[in-house]
């Protein structure tokens, strides 16, 4: 159990019974005085001082009656357990409030021990590289996990595509993040893709859209969150392609006008026909409900000149002037492809043309709380708009999306600015600056009291209403490491570090937030996440419940 929070002082005033004069408030402390104080010489548990006599009560002491003494020790008593109760409701509340943060953890007082473990339909092979990049999604209370995509995007310039067998599930699998039972799988054909699912466990969807089948026979597949299905043809038209996306919807892309001319590359040298596409075509956007097919908005994302080599295809060297990528967040729909870029909202808006954006496209959008996003355009600064485009703040720089423990006040940004190469300014919402960071290099963590900052060598914690520094750490053995994602219970920081080389071995290393003492660690064979208070590691071997 997390230790109690720090209490204030419990007064309460003392009042004489009905009637009751001092006389008799003297003879039941004395009573009661020196009763305790000779069993207490007796028991040896003091100095040898000889009760005071009966008549005579302690100085500093008052004269009681003896019903004020008895209800005087009642009301300590029930003081007591009134604040260990209070405790109990705060520690409740608290691992309450940690269960609905992908930071939050409801209790990191202990090393954890492995509690239950469901074993990939893959695993790792020997030998293999243990990297790990699974991408999940939180559905009901429950880790989903979709298969692994073997796709790769490696091509050797002699062999051709490589075909990887990576790690993990063969289907759609959810997992009980408490006890680790799986609560139902979902089968899914080939080339299959999902979303809207993230690297942690912060996406949370009520519907899952998968997007599977052969090319012309691709499926839409929408997943509640009990396991129930709803499937249905694409029905594509030529040059048409379906993503899952947001909010339980599906994403059409198809390239509009004429097409454009072709620009050949040779794979040895990287030489094209021509450096830049010139001209290209402009790429309509549908969303459509994934379940039922009935179009919800549509996007015309323009296109803009570009160079040939970033217009090359996935498979093949020759550059493919139609190609596009779309990726779904909790809140975005993303489109990255040839001569087009964007990131609309869940409702179809462009926030990627808010402000100064659009003086230098592509701007770099990030979701930095719900319907909140940090619109960044280069050398520019960043806004902050809401999920209509609408501009809530202006910012002289790039705000830190860093882990923010869920009891955290929204009163500051951690703004990096344009002109710095390290360190960040704490901003409040009306653009003053409450203090500054000079050698920070990033926010591990953005807690109630205390912000932690990594700072290359050393972590160290800073009051978070003045920026002083109240504690620093440091550890030799994190020299081959790097601080990979930060987790909490309100009182404790839980710092992942992960190996430079990507193998997924590290070491999870827990600071007490007030002093900075480090309570205890734990090797890590894989990347962790926290899932509805429960610490979740991804492991060669399959996923593991910590606790």
């Amino acid at each position: 159990m997390p230790r109690p929070a720090k209490q204030e002082s419990v007064v309460f005033d003392l009042v004489e019974a009905n009637g009751s004069g001092g006389d008799a408030f003297d003879d039941t402390f004395n009573d009661a005085f020196g009763d305790a104080n000779g069993a207490a010489n007796q028991a040896g548990g003091g100095p040898d001082v000889p009760a005071a006599p009966l008549s005579q009560p302690p100085a500093g002491f008052p004269r009681l009656s003896r019903r004020t003494w008895v209800l005087t020790a009642a009301a300590v008593t029930v003081v007591a357990v009134t604040v260990a109760a209070v405790d109990l409701v705060r520690d409740h509340r608290r691992a309450e409030l940690m269960r609905t943060s992908p930071v939050g953890v409801e209790s990191l007082a202990d090393a954890p021990a492995e509690t239950w473990a469901v074993r990939f339909d893959t695993p790792v092979e020997q030998g293999q590289d243990t990297s790990m990049n699974q991408q999940v999604v939180i559905m009901d209370g429950l880790l989903v996990v979709p298969p692994t995509n073997a796709r790769s995007y490696w091509v050797d310039p002699v062999q051709g595509p490589g075909e990887p067998v990576l790690p993990g599930f063969d289907e759609v699998v959810a997992i009980d993040p408490a006890e680790g039972g799986v609560a139902w799988r979902v089968p899914l054909g080939e080339d299959p893709t999902c979303g809207p699912t993230g690297y942690d466990a912060s996406t949370s969807t009520d519907v899952l859209v998968c997007v599977h089948g052969a090319d012309d026979a691709r499926e839409v597949l929408a997943i509640a969150p009990d396991g129930s299905t709803r499937t249905r043809s694409a029905e594509l038209a030529e040059g048409e392609h379906v993503f899952p996306g947001p909010d339980g919807t599906a994403v059409r892309t198809i390239r509009t006008g004429d097409p454009a001319g072709a620009v050949k590359c040779d794979a040895s040298s990287g030489a094209c026909s021509s450096e830049s596409m010139t001209t290209g075509r402009d790429l309509l956007v549908t969303a459509e409900d994934a379940g039922t097919g009935v179009e919800r908005w549509t996007s015309t994302v323009e296109f803009d000149p570009m160079n040939s080599m970033n217009c090359q295809g996935t498979f093949d060297s020759a550059v493919d002037p139609d190609v596009v990528v779309v990726s779904a967040g909790a809140e975005t729909v993303v489109v990255d492809g040839c001569g087009v870029s964007a990131t609309l909202s869940a409702d179809g808006i462009r926030l990627d043309l808010v402000g100064d954006a659009s003086l230098a496209a592509p701007a770099w959008v990030t979701r930095i709380g719900p319907g909140r996003f940090a619109v960044e355009a280069k050398w520019l600064g960043t806004t902050v708009v809401d999920e209509t485009g609408k501009t809530l703040h202006t910012l002289d720089g790039s705000i830190r999306t860093d882990a923010t423990s869920p009891d955290a006040p929204a009163d500051l940004w951690f703004v990096k600015t344009t002109t710095e190469t390290s360190g960040f300014e704490a901003v409040r919402e009306d653009g003053s600056v409450a203090w500054s960071e000079r050698y920070g290099r990033s926010v591990l963590l953005a807690g109630r009291d205390v912000v932690v900052v990594n700072r290359g060598n050393r972590v160290v914690g800073l009051e978070r209403a003045t920026g002083a520094e109240l504690w620093s750490w440091s550890s030799d053995d994190l020299t081959e490491m790097i601080p990979f994602r930060t987790l909490t219970d309100g009182e404790t920081a839980a710092l992942e570090y992960l190996s430079r080389d990507g193998s997924g071995d590290g070491l999870l290393v827990t600071l007490d937030l007030d002093t900075g003492k480090q309570l205890w660690h734990m090797p890590l064979t894989g990347p962790a996440i926290a899932v509805g208070g429960h610490l979740v590691e991804f492991t060669p071997e399959g996923v593991r419940g910590l606790g």
